[in-house]
């Protein structure tokens, strides 16, 4: 009887360990997602919660850096009030960084929340960073 409980006791011991260590080995075969590096956005111009009465320049300035080649970028003047696109600006470029300079001149008929809206494609596989200021647009 002692030596049924024994060999009992050994083959449980046995068939824990066996799926003990199965499921270690899953567990390690599992990767490890890559995470996508980011570029690094700067909008220089406008300023977060600027105001510009009618008829004023906005200026756009904006630099896109990465430690690798990026694929390009889009740059977009949006009235948030109407949803027109006022304002953009794309390059489809292979480089480590693009800086972007221009200038918009306020000619909203009403009061206009703005976004300047900055898109840097990364690669060709749709990977991207992007980054957003709003502002204000008086039509007086």
């Amino acid at each position: 009887m002692k030596s049924i409980h024994f060999i009992l006791s050994i083959a449980l011991l046995s068939a824990s360990a066996i799926f003990t260590s199965c499921k270690k080995d899953e567990e390690q075969e599992e990767p490890t997602p890559t995470p996508t590096p980011q570029a690094v956005i700067t909008i220089n111009e406008p300023l977060a919660n600027a105001m510009f009465s009618l008829n004023e320049e906005v200026h756009i300035d904006v630099d896109i850096t990465a430690s690798f080649e990026m694929h390009g970028y889009i740059v977009e003047l949006i009235n948030e009030t109407s949803g027109e696109v006022v304002w953009s600006a794309d390059a489809h470029d292979h480089a480590t960084s693009f800086h972007v300079h221009d200038h918009w001149v306020n000619n909203v008929t009403d009061h206009s929340d703005m976004k300047l809206k900055v898109t840097a494609e990364l690669d060709h596989d749709g990977n991207i960073s992007t980054k957003e200021v709003h502002f204000h647009c008086h039509p007086m």
